[in-house]
């Protein structure tokens, strides 16, 4: 350029000379703006807590979005869908992330402590029910139904050989020994949801001990009930406890042995990307993820498919964060940032953990238009 411009005349040199000058400034206080109005000039740190149900894809997302967002870190605890509720109530966390939406009242309490909540449904997975026979094969998934699984769980049924379960699998050798069932010591979203499935299919189970993030389990009282912390945790015990049941999102399943579930279309369905997002196709419409989402009822419309190809225990999880202006500045610029990720490349394949299936393009549009509220 300096060789091309001492070439020319003086006066037309020093016209382009003074052009190229303005362009290089007007680049440079473009960037600047940029940099001042779009990406904080400091780190801005993200808390959250809650379900260990999503937690392998939150983790997968909080090291990506720093990838493009360097200046944004978010960190995230999981203690259970009551731990982040809780913690979400109080203020001790950014966000929260929930496997069921916060109960009407909660709902209410956080609408007058924040001036309003999003709950948004954020990744699709399956409640995994897994096992551990050593007699029985690897590459061999029982069939059971949800009838047969209240009746374990209730202790009618005591013996992996029982006739119950042996008429479901006639080509499986099924031991003599007692079923120990592994469940939830914390809050929990996944049990809410499992416990749900059972309601749902079992009047008995329904009436006898119902659904919640945490229910009296009969099997403790006869001594066959063991807990575990978060999800990780009840895997583990499964694969240290011969004989053992329990239930897991399908992320944690590995090394297990995970039953083929009797769905309302009477097909026994093995957790899958497709059967998950096949039970999601019947999941009722949500137009206003401001709203008590609790009345909707997402969860049974989903339990409740009558797709044949459908899981008969997928579930949504949720992220929630609090209305904009209760966030300092900072903090709304990296919460809009994490949800415009989130909603956006984070539920590309390559973005997406395995043992979860990214959201319908509806609830993804949820995610982007709350995310560009926190811009406003």
């Amino acid at each position: 350029m300096l060789e091309i411009l001492t070439k020319m005349p003086a006066k037309r040199s020093a016209v382009i000379a003074g052009a190229v000058a303005l362009g290089l400034l007007a680049i440079a206080t473009w960037v600047l703006f940029f940099q001042s109005s779009e990406e904080p000039s400091t780190p801005v740190l993200l808390l959250g807590s809650g379900a260990t149900f999503p937690m392998e894809q939150v983790k997968a997302w909080a090291s990506q979005v720093s990838k493009v967002h360097p200046w944004l870190q978010v960190e995230y605890a999981g203690g259970g869908t009551g731990k982040g509720q809780n913690d979400f109530l109080l203020g001790i966390v950014d966000f929260a992330c929930s496997d069921v939406p916060l109960k009407a009242a909660d709902w209410e309490k956080a609408k007058a402590q924040f001036g309003g909540v999003y709950q948004l449904p954020m990744i699709l997975g399956g409640v995994a029910v897994v096992y551990n026979i050593p007699e029985v094969p690897p590459d061999v998934n029982l069939r059971l139904t949800a009838e047969v699984l209240a009746d374990i769980l209730l202790g009618k049924i005591e013996y992996w050989d029982d006739p119950r379960i042996r008429e479901l699998n006639p080509e499986v050798s099924l031991p003599r020994a007692r079923i120990v069932f592994v469940h939830r010591s914390d809050a929990s979203g996944t049990t809410e949801v499992f416990t749900t499935f059972l309601s749902t299919y079992s009047a008995e189970w329904r009436e006898a001990v119902g659904a919640g993030k945490t229910v009296k389990w009969p099997l403790d009282e006869l001594g066959r009930g063991v807990g575990a912390p978060g999800n990780p945790g009840v895997a583990q015990a499964v694969k240290t406890t011969p004989y053992s049941l329990g239930y897991v999102e399908l992320a944690y399943a590995k090394g297990l042995g995970v039953a083929a579930i009797r769905n309302r279309a009477g097909r026994f369905v093995l957790p899958s990307a497709d059967s998950i997002r096949a039970a999601a196709a019947g999941a009722v419409s949500i137009t206003d993820a401001g709203a008590n989402l609790a009345d909707l009822r997402i969860l049974e419309s989903i339990l409740s498919s009558s797709s044949p190809e459908a899981y008969p225990i997928a579930s949504p999880s949720y992220l929630l964060v609090k209305s904009p202006s209760a966030y300092p500045p900072e903090k709304r610029k990296a919460i809009a940032a994490f949800l415009e990720f989130v909603f956006s490349r984070g539920q590309s394949s390559e973005n997406i953990v395995e043992g979860y299936v990214p959201i319908p393009e509806s609830w993804r549009q949820l995610g982007l238009q709350a995310a560009s509220k926190f811009k406003e």
